[in-house]
């Protein structure tokens, strides 16, 4: 009888622990899959006009270069190379600033545009010439050989997780690095 309890007992455990974590045993295999696909790869962005101003006294929207590096522990680097506004093919660089970030991927988001996204909290850890570090709340999504991140609006800055970027742009993205 005593053998009975115990059996019973240990089959209850056993079946508790395996049911409690199933729900989430699908998106923690999406996250893993998703990082592992994102995991020591190299990306970059064309000549494109930067419109995020670097302090007060740079009010003009820069012509960028942007080359992101992510290795296995999702650590990104970014190297952004500035050229005048009126160098929009990006001959001549200016200057270039270093930013590193760390992600953190949390699950499986719908975007306005029906994009089947990541959340994405990028906490970053350095940036060059003494800009303030933050923590963006924003979207991340991969399609082929192309990066995309999650965009402002006017409800959704990022600056909160309350306020995380809920729409991806489609013509702002990265394109892979093969090696």
């Amino acid at each position: 009888m005593k053998n009975l309890r115990i059996a019973i007992v240990l089959s209850a455990i056993v079946l508790s622990s395996c049911g409690g974590s199933e729900g989430n045993s699908d998106n923690e295999t999406l996250t893993n899959e998703f990082q592992a696909k994102l995991s020591n790869t190299s990306w970059e962005k064309g000549c494109s006009v930067y419109n995020k101003f670097l302090s007060d006294d740079l009010k003009d929207a820069w012509n960028v270069k942007i080359k992101l590096s992510i290795d296995s522990s999702l650590e990104a680097t970014y190297r952004t190379e500035y050229f005048h506004p009126n160098d929009t093919e990006c001959n001549s660089m200016m200057f270039d600033a270093l930013d590193v970030s760390r992600f953190d991927i949390r699950g499986k988001v719908i975007s306005e545009e029906s994009i089947d996204a990541n959340a994405l909290n990028e906490i970053f850890i350095y940036k060059s010439g003494g800009r303030e570090l933050t923590l963006d709340y924003t979207l991340i999504y991969i399609d082929g050989e192309r990066l995309y991140f999650g965009q402002s609006s006017a409800q959704n800055s990022g600056k909160t997780l309350e306020t995380r970027h809920s729409s991806i742009s489609l013509n702002n993205y990265f394109r892979k690095i093969i090696k």
